[in-house]
Protein backbone atom coordinates (compact mmCIF):
# COMPACT_ATOMS: atom_id res chain seq x y z
CA UNK A 1 0.00 0.00 0.00
CA UNK A 2 1.66 3.63 -0.99
CA UNK A 3 -1.11 5.71 -0.51
CA UNK A 4 -4.12 6.01 2.36
CA UNK A 5 -7.48 7.68 1.48
CA UNK A 6 -9.62 9.39 4.36
CA UNK A 7 -13.42 10.11 3.57
CA UNK A 8 -15.86 12.46 5.73
CA UNK A 9 -18.13 14.56 4.85
CA UNK A 10 -17.82 18.70 4.71
CA UNK A 11 -19.51 21.98 4.08
CA UNK A 12 -18.97 23.88 0.91
CA UNK A 13 -17.74 26.96 3.43
CA UNK A 14 -15.07 24.36 5.00
CA UNK A 15 -13.49 23.62 1.35
CA UNK A 16 -11.34 26.60 2.05
CA UNK A 17 -9.30 25.56 4.32
CA UNK A 18 -9.32 22.34 3.51
CA UNK A 19 -8.13 22.76 -0.05
CA UNK A 20 -5.39 25.11 1.87
CA UNK A 21 -4.27 21.88 4.17
CA UNK A 22 -3.93 19.78 0.86
CA UNK A 23 -1.95 22.12 -1.23
CA UNK A 24 0.72 22.85 1.81
CA UNK A 25 1.13 18.89 2.00
CA UNK A 26 1.18 18.32 -1.64
CA UNK A 27 4.00 21.24 -1.88
CA UNK A 28 5.93 19.52 0.97
CA UNK A 29 5.84 15.66 -0.63
CA UNK A 30 6.26 16.72 -4.20
CA UNK A 31 9.27 19.39 -3.02
CA UNK A 32 11.11 15.63 -1.53
CA UNK A 33 10.40 13.52 -4.12
CA UNK A 34 7.20 11.88 -2.72
CA UNK A 35 3.90 11.32 -4.16
CA UNK A 36 1.44 14.27 -3.41
CA UNK A 37 -1.97 14.44 -1.72
CA UNK A 38 -5.32 14.56 -3.81
CA UNK A 39 -8.55 15.99 -2.79
CA UNK A 40 -11.90 14.16 -4.69
CA UNK A 41 -15.07 16.14 -4.04
CA UNK A 42 -18.65 13.95 -4.10
CA UNK A 43 -21.87 14.51 -5.09
CA UNK A 44 -23.36 17.61 -2.84
CA UNK A 45 -26.55 16.66 -0.40
CA UNK A 46 -28.42 18.35 2.07
CA UNK A 47 -27.80 17.55 5.71
CA UNK A 48 -29.97 18.04 8.30
CA UNK A 49 -28.91 20.87 10.70
CA UNK A 50 -30.23 20.82 14.72
CA UNK A 51 -30.13 23.56 16.92
CA UNK A 52 -28.66 23.43 20.23
CA UNK A 53 -31.06 21.10 21.61
CA UNK A 54 -30.86 18.64 18.59
CA UNK A 55 -33.54 19.18 16.95
CA UNK A 56 -33.75 19.56 13.23
CA UNK A 57 -34.60 23.28 12.02
CA UNK A 58 -33.14 22.95 8.87
CA UNK A 59 -30.83 22.09 6.52
CA UNK A 60 -27.38 22.55 4.73
CA UNK A 61 -25.27 21.49 1.53
CA UNK A 62 -22.64 18.96 2.27
CA UNK A 63 -20.49 17.09 0.23
CA UNK A 64 -17.99 13.83 0.52
CA UNK A 65 -14.29 14.64 0.47
CA UNK A 66 -11.83 12.28 0.33
CA UNK A 67 -8.28 13.50 0.72
CA UNK A 68 -5.36 10.97 -0.77
CA UNK A 69 -1.89 11.19 0.91
CA UNK A 70 1.69 9.24 0.37
CA UNK A 71 2.55 6.26 3.08
CA UNK A 72 6.32 7.02 3.94
CA UNK A 73 7.68 3.67 3.60
CA UNK A 74 11.70 2.89 4.96
CA UNK A 75 12.85 -0.14 5.13
CA UNK A 76 9.28 -2.34 5.72
CA UNK A 77 9.25 0.41 7.77
CA UNK A 78 5.60 2.52 7.90
CA UNK A 79 4.94 5.83 9.46
CA UNK A 80 1.79 5.11 11.11
CA UNK A 81 0.84 7.87 14.02
CA UNK A 82 2.02 11.46 15.47
CA UNK A 83 2.71 11.77 19.24
CA UNK A 84 2.70 15.08 20.86
CA UNK A 85 3.97 14.72 23.89
CA UNK A 86 3.43 17.70 26.57
CA UNK A 87 4.45 17.13 30.32
CA UNK A 88 1.61 18.70 31.71
CA UNK A 89 -1.63 17.69 29.01
CA UNK A 90 0.07 14.50 28.67
CA UNK A 91 0.20 12.82 25.06
CA UNK A 92 -2.34 13.25 22.27
CA UNK A 93 -2.04 10.53 19.29
CA UNK A 94 -3.35 11.05 15.58
CA UNK A 95 -3.10 7.53 13.60
CA UNK A 96 -4.28 6.74 10.55
CA UNK A 97 -7.27 5.30 9.66
CA UNK A 98 -5.65 2.03 8.48
CA UNK A 99 -4.26 1.57 11.55
CA UNK A 100 -6.42 2.32 14.33
CA UNK A 101 -6.38 -0.85 15.89
CA UNK A 102 -2.32 -0.40 16.41
CA UNK A 103 -1.40 -0.43 20.00
CA UNK A 104 0.65 2.53 20.85
CA UNK A 105 3.24 3.24 23.48
CA UNK A 106 2.40 6.71 24.54
CA UNK A 107 5.66 7.19 26.35
CA UNK A 108 7.51 9.90 25.34
CA UNK A 109 10.66 8.94 23.14
CA UNK A 110 13.05 8.19 20.37
CA UNK A 111 14.18 5.00 19.83
CA UNK A 112 16.97 6.53 17.34
CA UNK A 113 18.58 8.66 19.97
CA UNK A 114 17.08 8.16 23.06
CA UNK A 115 15.75 10.75 23.94
CA UNK A 116 12.78 10.73 26.61
CA UNK A 117 12.28 14.27 28.54
CA UNK A 118 10.56 17.24 28.52
CA UNK A 119 8.29 18.22 25.49
CA UNK A 120 8.59 16.19 22.58
CA UNK A 121 6.98 15.07 18.58
CA UNK A 122 7.44 11.39 17.83
CA UNK A 123 6.43 9.55 14.94
CA UNK A 124 5.33 5.16 15.45
CA UNK A 125 6.77 3.44 12.56
CA UNK A 126 5.55 -0.57 12.10
CA UNK A 127 7.18 -3.13 10.55
CA UNK A 128 5.94 -5.25 8.04
CA UNK A 129 6.78 -8.21 10.40
CA UNK A 130 4.87 -6.17 13.25
CA UNK A 131 7.28 -4.61 15.28
CA UNK A 132 6.84 -0.97 16.04
CA UNK A 133 9.47 2.20 16.90
CA UNK A 134 9.10 5.64 17.81
CA UNK A 135 11.44 8.38 16.02
CA UNK A 136 11.38 11.76 17.51
CA UNK A 137 11.16 14.81 14.80
CA UNK A 138 14.57 15.72 14.46
CA UNK A 139 15.17 12.06 14.23
CA UNK A 140 13.40 11.37 11.34
CA UNK A 141 15.43 12.32 8.88
CA UNK A 142 18.79 11.07 9.64
CA UNK A 143 17.63 7.95 10.72
CA UNK A 144 14.35 7.26 8.03
CA UNK A 145 14.98 9.99 5.41
CA UNK A 146 11.89 12.02 6.08
CA UNK A 147 12.28 15.81 6.32
CA UNK A 148 10.79 16.54 9.32
CA UNK A 149 8.72 19.62 7.55
CA UNK A 150 6.90 16.87 5.31
CA UNK A 151 5.82 14.60 8.68
CA UNK A 152 4.39 17.68 9.81
CA UNK A 153 2.57 19.29 7.07
CA UNK A 154 1.00 15.34 6.37
CA UNK A 155 0.18 14.82 9.77
CA UNK A 156 -1.42 18.43 10.14
CA UNK A 157 -3.63 17.60 6.86
CA UNK A 158 -4.40 14.16 8.53
CA UNK A 159 -5.68 16.07 11.69
CA UNK A 160 -7.53 18.42 10.10
CA UNK A 161 -9.29 15.77 8.20
CA UNK A 162 -9.65 13.38 11.16
CA UNK A 163 -11.34 16.79 13.37
CA UNK A 164 -13.74 18.54 11.00
CA UNK A 165 -16.81 18.35 11.56
CA UNK A 166 -19.75 19.32 9.21
CA UNK A 167 -22.41 20.51 12.50
CA UNK A 168 -20.73 23.18 14.67
CA UNK A 169 -23.51 24.22 17.15
CA UNK A 170 -24.43 27.67 17.31
CA UNK A 171 -23.09 28.93 13.68
CA UNK A 172 -25.34 29.84 10.79
CA UNK A 173 -23.05 28.35 7.93
CA UNK A 174 -23.56 29.47 3.96
CA UNK A 175 -26.26 28.15 2.23
CA UNK A 176 -28.22 26.99 5.28
CA UNK A 177 -32.23 26.22 4.64
CA UNK A 178 -34.84 26.41 7.90
CA UNK A 179 -37.70 24.43 7.81
CA UNK A 180 -40.25 26.66 6.54
CA UNK A 181 -42.90 24.66 8.59
CA UNK A 182 -41.03 25.24 11.62
CA UNK A 183 -40.61 28.74 10.94
CA UNK A 184 -44.98 29.41 10.14
CA UNK A 185 -44.84 27.18 14.14
CA UNK A 186 -42.85 29.31 15.96
CA UNK A 187 -44.12 32.73 14.33
CA UNK A 188 -48.11 31.72 14.85
CA UNK A 189 -47.48 30.41 18.54
CA UNK A 190 -45.23 33.79 19.30
CA UNK A 191 -47.96 35.71 17.31
CA UNK A 192 -50.40 33.86 19.46
CA UNK A 193 -49.16 34.26 22.84
CA UNK A 194 -46.91 37.69 23.12
CA UNK A 195 -48.63 38.92 20.33
CA UNK A 196 -46.79 40.09 16.90
CA UNK A 197 -43.79 42.80 17.17
CA UNK A 198 -42.48 44.88 14.68
CA UNK A 199 -39.89 47.01 14.31
CA UNK A 200 -40.26 50.27 16.18
CA UNK A 201 -43.02 49.03 18.61
CA UNK A 202 -42.54 48.66 22.18
CA UNK A 203 -40.68 45.10 21.93
CA UNK A 204 -36.68 44.67 22.04
CA UNK A 205 -37.14 42.46 19.69
CA UNK A 206 -39.35 41.34 16.62
CA UNK A 207 -41.60 38.73 16.18
CA UNK A 208 -38.56 37.82 13.00
CA UNK A 209 -36.12 38.43 15.77
CA UNK A 210 -37.57 36.00 18.21
CA UNK A 211 -38.00 33.26 15.17
CA UNK A 212 -34.25 34.01 14.65
CA UNK A 213 -33.37 33.35 18.11
CA UNK A 214 -35.28 30.00 18.48
CA UNK A 215 -33.92 28.52 15.85
CA UNK A 216 -30.39 29.68 15.27
CA UNK A 217 -29.44 30.49 19.18
CA UNK A 218 -28.60 33.91 21.11
CA UNK A 219 -26.33 34.63 23.39
CA UNK A 220 -29.18 36.01 25.88
CA UNK A 221 -30.85 32.45 27.39
CA UNK A 222 -33.78 34.19 29.28
CA UNK A 223 -34.75 35.91 26.16
CA UNK A 224 -34.74 32.36 24.79
CA UNK A 225 -36.23 30.48 27.88
CA UNK A 226 -38.97 33.46 27.62
CA UNK A 227 -39.75 32.30 24.45
CA UNK A 228 -40.36 28.90 24.68
CA UNK A 229 -42.23 29.68 27.59
CA UNK A 230 -44.92 31.33 25.01
CA UNK A 231 -44.80 28.47 22.85
CA UNK A 232 -45.73 26.32 25.87
CA UNK A 233 -48.78 28.92 26.15
CA UNK A 234 -49.63 29.07 22.73
CA UNK A 235 -50.94 25.13 22.62
CA UNK A 236 -51.38 23.90 19.54
CA UNK A 237 -50.90 25.98 16.64
CA UNK A 238 -49.62 23.66 13.66
CA UNK A 239 -53.39 24.03 11.92
CA UNK A 240 -52.87 27.89 12.23
CA UNK A 241 -49.63 27.42 10.53
CA UNK A 242 -50.28 25.28 8.19
CA UNK A 243 -53.75 27.64 7.39
CA UNK A 244 -50.86 30.24 7.25
CA UNK A 245 -48.54 28.41 4.65
CA UNK A 246 -51.50 27.76 2.08
CA UNK A 247 -52.98 31.19 2.07
CA UNK A 248 -49.33 31.92 1.10
CA UNK A 249 -49.22 29.70 -1.93
CA UNK A 250 -52.24 30.92 -3.44
CA UNK A 251 -50.89 33.95 -4.12
CA UNK A 252 -48.83 32.78 -7.23
CA UNK A 253 -50.82 35.33 -9.74
CA UNK A 254 -51.83 38.07 -7.05
CA UNK A 255 -51.16 41.96 -8.06
CA UNK A 256 -49.21 42.62 -4.53
CA UNK A 257 -45.46 42.27 -4.94
CA UNK A 258 -45.81 41.18 -1.07
CA UNK A 259 -47.57 38.18 -2.15
CA UNK A 260 -46.13 37.31 -5.07
CA UNK A 261 -43.04 37.10 -3.16
CA UNK A 262 -44.83 35.11 -0.09
CA UNK A 263 -45.89 32.52 -2.68
CA UNK A 264 -42.87 31.96 -3.92
CA UNK A 265 -40.77 31.35 -1.14
CA UNK A 266 -43.75 28.94 0.35
CA UNK A 267 -43.30 26.38 -2.46
CA UNK A 268 -40.29 24.92 -0.92
CA UNK A 269 -40.46 23.42 2.18
CA UNK A 270 -37.00 25.17 3.40
CA UNK A 271 -36.29 28.78 3.30
CA UNK A 272 -33.50 30.77 3.44
CA UNK A 273 -32.73 32.79 6.34
CA UNK A 274 -33.09 35.68 5.23
CA UNK A 275 -36.73 35.36 4.24
CA UNK A 276 -37.78 35.34 7.70
CA UNK A 277 -39.26 38.99 8.17
CA UNK A 278 -41.30 38.11 5.49
CA UNK A 279 -42.43 34.58 6.31
CA UNK A 280 -43.31 35.70 10.00
CA UNK A 281 -45.01 39.02 9.02
CA UNK A 282 -47.51 36.67 6.77
CA UNK A 283 -49.01 35.02 10.31
CA UNK A 284 -50.97 38.37 11.56
CA UNK A 285 -51.95 39.19 8.07
CA UNK A 286 -53.57 36.17 7.71
CA UNK A 287 -54.76 36.51 10.78
CA UNK A 288 -56.86 39.49 9.94
CA UNK A 289 -57.90 38.58 6.48
CA UNK A 290 -59.26 35.59 8.05
CA UNK A 291 -61.27 37.51 10.90
CA UNK A 292 -62.67 39.84 8.07
CA UNK A 293 -63.77 36.76 5.76
CA UNK A 294 -66.04 35.89 9.30
CA UNK A 295 -69.56 35.61 8.60
CA UNK A 296 -72.77 35.64 10.75
CA UNK A 297 -73.22 32.08 12.21
CA UNK A 298 -69.47 31.08 11.93
CA UNK A 299 -67.63 29.37 14.31
CA UNK A 300 -64.44 30.09 15.25
CA UNK A 301 -61.97 30.22 18.72
CA UNK A 302 -58.90 32.79 19.38
CA UNK A 303 -56.44 33.15 21.94
CA UNK A 304 -56.83 36.78 23.13
CA UNK A 305 -56.22 39.27 26.03
CA UNK A 306 -59.31 41.22 27.71
CA UNK A 307 -58.87 44.98 26.92
CA UNK A 308 -62.27 46.17 28.49
CA UNK A 309 -65.00 44.94 30.94
CA UNK A 310 -67.99 47.48 30.64
CA UNK A 311 -71.49 46.77 32.63
CA UNK A 312 -74.46 46.73 29.96
CA UNK A 313 -77.83 47.48 31.27
CA UNK A 314 -80.09 44.33 31.83
CA UNK A 315 -83.12 43.21 32.54
CA UNK A 316 -82.20 39.55 33.11
CA UNK A 317 -79.37 40.12 35.63
CA UNK A 318 -75.61 41.40 35.38
CA UNK A 319 -73.91 41.92 32.01
CA UNK A 320 -71.02 42.63 30.58
CA UNK A 321 -69.51 43.99 26.97
CA UNK A 322 -65.71 42.39 27.16
CA UNK A 323 -63.69 43.46 24.38
CA UNK A 324 -60.51 41.52 23.74
CA UNK A 325 -57.57 41.39 21.20
CA UNK A 326 -55.60 38.73 19.84
CA UNK A 327 -51.75 38.47 18.77
CA UNK A 328 -52.62 39.98 15.55
CA UNK A 329 -54.28 43.64 16.83
CA UNK A 330 -57.99 41.76 15.82
CA UNK A 331 -60.83 43.10 17.93
CA UNK A 332 -63.30 41.04 19.30
CA UNK A 333 -66.48 41.22 21.56
CA UNK A 334 -68.87 39.68 23.54
CA UNK A 335 -72.32 40.53 25.62
CA UNK A 336 -71.90 38.19 28.25
CA UNK A 337 -73.70 37.26 31.44
CA UNK A 338 -71.73 34.14 32.15
CA UNK A 339 -69.73 34.64 35.64
CA UNK A 340 -67.74 35.04 36.97
CA UNK A 341 -66.68 38.09 34.79
CA UNK A 342 -63.31 38.16 33.34
CA UNK A 343 -60.73 41.05 34.11
CA UNK A 344 -58.83 43.10 32.06
CA UNK A 345 -55.27 41.77 31.04
CA UNK A 346 -56.61 38.18 31.23
CA UNK A 347 -55.75 36.24 28.55
CA UNK A 348 -58.30 33.42 27.46
CA UNK A 349 -59.31 31.02 24.65
CA UNK A 350 -62.49 31.58 23.47
CA UNK A 351 -64.25 29.55 20.89
CA UNK A 352 -67.94 31.77 19.81
CA UNK A 353 -70.14 32.27 17.16
CA UNK A 354 -70.24 34.94 15.24
CA UNK A 355 -73.26 37.61 15.76
CA UNK A 356 -72.63 40.34 13.13
CA UNK A 357 -68.73 42.48 12.48
CA UNK A 358 -68.89 46.37 13.54
CA UNK A 359 -65.72 48.77 13.24
CA UNK A 360 -63.68 50.25 16.00
CA UNK A 361 -60.78 52.55 16.04
CA UNK A 362 -60.73 52.25 12.50
CA UNK A 363 -60.44 48.56 12.51
CA UNK A 364 -62.94 45.38 11.85
CA UNK A 365 -64.52 44.62 15.49
CA UNK A 366 -65.91 40.98 15.46
CA UNK A 367 -68.93 40.35 18.03
CA UNK A 368 -69.12 36.67 19.21
CA UNK A 369 -71.71 34.98 21.36
CA UNK A 370 -72.24 31.83 23.12
CA UNK A 371 -68.68 31.62 23.73
CA UNK A 372 -66.74 28.52 25.65
CA UNK A 373 -64.05 30.29 27.39
CA UNK A 374 -60.68 28.66 28.97
CA UNK A 375 -57.42 30.17 30.69
CA UNK A 376 -54.66 30.22 27.57
CA UNK A 377 -52.55 27.55 28.32
CA UNK A 378 -50.38 28.02 31.24
CA UNK A 379 -46.61 29.21 30.29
Amino acid sequence: MTSVSLTFPIRPDQLTALRRAVEQADRQARAHGLNGCQLTRGQAEFMEWPDINGVPIGTVPCEDATVTLPLLHFQGWTVIAELEHEPEAGTTVTVLPPYVDEPVDVSPRCDACGESEGTLTSYLLRHDDGQTMQLGRTCTEPYAGFPAAVLAALWRLVRWCLAVEPYEAGTVPPGMRVDLGLVLEYAAALTTAAGYAKRGGDSPLTTADQVRALLLGSTDRDVVRQLHRHLRAAGDVSALAESVREWCRESTNDPSDYRRKLARVAQEDTADPKELGLLVSAVPIYMREAQRELRAGDRTSITATITEVSPLSSEWGQRRLIRFVDGAGCLYAWESMTKPFPKAGDQLRLTGRVVRTGARDGKVETYLSRCRVMPAAAS
